[in-house]
Order: C-alpha cells, then structure tokens, then sequence
C-alpha cells in the first residue's frame, strides 16, 4: 500500500489525466475515441513542445511569461519570410528558430546585466514583442501559405489524426526525459533550481547554465510557432497569446515547484495535456470558453496554494530534524 501511495504522489498529473478521460468519457461518447485523443494531442503538440524548453527554465528556479507573444512574433517573422520575401520554406524555418534561440539568449542577457529575476525581464520582454508583432503586421493576419508549410502542423502518417506535430512532441519529449534523468546537464538544472550559490561553488558555470537553459527554451518555442502557424495556416500578432499561462499551470500541475530544483518532462507533459483535455472536454460537454478560463486560473491559484503549502511543510520538517540532531 505504501508503495502505490508513494507511486501516487511521485505521479499524480498521470493519475489526475487518468480520472479526468474516465470522468469525460461518461459525459460525452464522443470523448474517449483515437480520433479525439489524437486530435487532444495534434491540438496541444506546440504548447507541450514549448513546454519542454519553459520547464527547464522553471526546474532552474527561473519563471518566464514572455513565451506566448515570443511565439505569436516568431510565428509571424515566418509568414512574412515565406509570403512577402518568397523564401524557402525550410530556410524561413531555420532562420525563425535561429531568432527564437536569439530572443531566448536575450531574455538571460538582460537577466544578467539588470540583476531581476526572470519573470520580471519576461513580462517586459513579453510586452515588446506584442509591440514589435503588431507594427510588422499592421494589426492584421498574415494568410495566403503554400500547402508545403502546412504539412508541419496539419500533415499526417499512419492514421487521418496522427500528424506530424504529434510525432515530433513525442521524439523530443523521450530526448528531453533522457537528458534531464541521465546527463549532467539535467543535474545542472536541477542543481541551479535547488540553490545557485552551492551550485556556484561546487563548480558549475552558473552563467553559462542559464544562457544553454535560455536557448534550449528559445528553440523549443520557435518550433512550437511554426508547427501552430503551420496548423492554423496564418499567423497573427495574437496568436499564441494566452499560451503561457496554460504551459506554466501545466508544469505545476506535473509537480514542478515554483521555486525549481525538481520535476519529471513527462510529468509536465501529462499537467499540460490535463488542461488541454479539459478544455476540450468543456467542449465537447457544451461549455464555452469563459469557463475553461475560469477552469484553468483556478487550477493555477490552486496548484501554486498547494506548491506553498509544501515548501512551508518541508522547510518545518527541516527544522523540526536540526532541532532533534541539537538535542
């Protein structure tokens, strides 16, 4: 028994993923088929991808808010690349991804030479790219796409729903578990989260972790733009706006604490699809938008309240074992 509730703690966004396609599964017939779930999983693929490189940061002890207008720019840097300069596809991709590493790489410069935390640097960052991303477009949306760029995000193999965006989350989600479970880079990030002045001592470039961290990040949400604009098929300076909070209240939800130094990718993985599958399930059962809003901002308070409750209760444990050793 000890043993499944241990299982249970160390795994509970899987278990809560699971209640939830049980809970759904009985309000709508529709819900628990392949073709929803892999329609769950081509619909949420660019924020679980983007999640990859937001967790690192938030494992790290960082915080970033600036992930959805930097996807919503990045998005739109490509559409123009490829409409209005007739660029190569593949050559507009790279040069988007290049730039998201770059915007990744600035978010830590800025970190470092104005000495704030992260998640100050990334709400101004997020609002100068919400800037920069209206001017360039205008305020309109960027359409007219060859069907070649679409195949990122809408392209399918094996099954009509199985898409391409789906097996590409799924190949970098088994790479970014095995780099965090089994290389020293994952036992730097978590070392960093854990505390950065004992990881400073114990010899680990602490600046150099946090830019590899930034640009790992920028990467994961410059594909998670194009695999989205690929699927929608135009690119506004909207787009992905919004999509922060559901990537920050997913990797809380996959147990990763506010204050970094832990977590699992497939946890995260399992927090995000958590709210994608509510979302979806709302819909399905006839519910609109505002309430899934209300569904995930509560969640969010909720699983951060509960985040606190534990550090509080782990830091009195802590002091309860000194205070025994004094004795």
């Amino acid at each position: 028994m000890a043993k499944i509730i241990d299982f249970g703690r160390r795994n509970l966004a899987w278990v809560l993923l699971v209640f939830i396609c049980i809970i759904f599964s009985f309000t709508s017939r529709n819900f628990f088929t392949v073709t929803n779930i892999l329609n769950i999983l081509n619909q949420n693929a660019y924020i679980i991808i983007s999640t990859y490189g937001i967790a690192l940061i938030m494992m790290s002890g960082g915080l970033d808010m600036a992930v959805g207008y930097q996807m919503s720019i990045c998005g739109v840097i490509c559409a123009l690349l490829v409409t209005q300069w007739g660029m190569p596809i593949l050559l507009a991709f790279l040069i988007t991804i290049a730039i998201s590493v770059l915007f990744g790489a600035l978010g830590t410069l800025l970190e470092q030479l104005l000495q704030l935390p992260r998640i100050f640097i990334s709400i101004g960052l997020s609002t100068v790219y919400q800037g920069i991303a209206y001017v360039i477009t205008n305020s309109k949306t960027i359409s007219g796409l060859p069907d070649s760029f679409k195949v990122l995000g809408q392209g399918t193999i094996l099954h009509p729903s199985l898409t391409w965006a789906t097996i590409i989350m799924i190949v970098f989600g088994v790479v970014m578990s095995f780099v965090m479970s089994r290389t020293y880079f994952g036992r730097y990030v978590f070392a960093l989260g854990g505390n950065e002045a004992a990881a400073r001592l114990a010899g680990i470039n602490v600046k150099k972790m946090k830019y590899v961290i930034g640009c790992v990040a920028g990467f994961f949400c410059g594909l998670g733009a194009l695999i989205l604009t690929s699927r929608v098929g135009a690119a506004a300076a909207s787009t992905a706006a919004g999509t922060e909070i559901t990537i920050m209240t997913g990797v809380l939800v996959g147990g990763v604490s506010v204050r970094g130094g832990d977590g699992k990718i497939a946890n995260c993985i399992a927090g995000v699809l958590i709210m994608g599958l509510l979302a979806n399930g709302m819909q399905l059962a006839g519910l609109n938008t505002y309430y899934q809003y209300i569904a995930k901002g509560s969640i969010m308070l909720l699983v951060m309240w509960f985040d606190a409750f534990q550090i509080k209760r782990r830091a009195i444990a802590a002091n309860k074992r000194k205070e025994a050793r004094a004795e």
